[in-house]
């Protein structure tokens, strides 16, 4: 499984064209990614109903079917990145490897979605969310402690099996882990056209790995 394969949202962002009736839920994804594809260009600042409608190709009115208000919308594309990330993490652990060839995987692959969908940290990092502690912070609390865990559980495997040294502790390997991608992420953002995201990612995992490595 190759770093593009992990960083493949799961229905196209492009395919929003209406041309036919879709389930709700189809159409609800639709928006939400096409949400997030308006805050990775704009900003949350930027993200409209009538941007997100633009960009899904449809009306104003359809996206009033499906959400009341910017808020509801807004609260419907962290619920699907947590369940983008949690979920991805959750399939790579579960996948064929050892424990820390999994976890090679989740790391530069969380990485790599981020770096093809920048709405994700513009939107985590906004005013009132994860920084500040606002509403956007409690609907990924829980979704946040779930990568947290897989990430846990995969480096006492791995110390179990003997690739990492026995002395470090599990859960805060993990946050480690979780930091690292964060400072990258932040610094990606402040300068999208000079830092390479995937390529400082895994740099800084490699050597991390080498530091860990039994």
């Amino acid at each position: 499984m190759t770093i593009d394969d992990c960083a493949r949202i799961d229905v196209n962002m492009k395919s929003h064209v209406p041309t036919e009736k879709k389930a709700t839920q189809v159409r609800q994804v639709e928006i939400v990614q096409a949400a997030l594809e308006v805050i990775g260009r704009l900003g949350v600042s930027g993200l409209t109903i009538h941007e997100t409608a633009v960009t899904a190709n449809m009306s104003e009115a359809n996206i009033y079917r499906h959400f009341r208000n910017k808020l509801e919308m807004t609260r419907a594309v962290v619920e699907f990145i947590g369940g983008q990330v949690t979920g991805r993490a959750a399939m790579l652990a579960a996948s064929n490897g050892s424990p820390l060839e999994k976890l090679e995987r989740i790391v530069l692959g969380h990485a790599a979605m981020i770096a093809k969908n920048p709405g994700i940290p513009r939107l985590l990092f906004s005013d009132g969310g994860i920084a500040t502690g606002g509403r956007i912070a409690q609907i990924m609390a829980s979704r946040i402690e779930s990568f947290q865990a897989t990430l846990t559980g995969l480096v006492e495997a791995a110390v179990a099996e003997g690739s990492l040294r026995s002395c470090i502790a599990p859960r805060e390997t993990a946050l480690t882990i979780m930091g690292m991608v964060q400072f990258c992420v932040l610094r990606w953002l402040s300068n999208q056209s000079e830092v390479d995201l995937v390529a400082e990612v895994t740099a800084l995992w490699r050597n991390l790995k080498t530091l860990l490595s039994a």
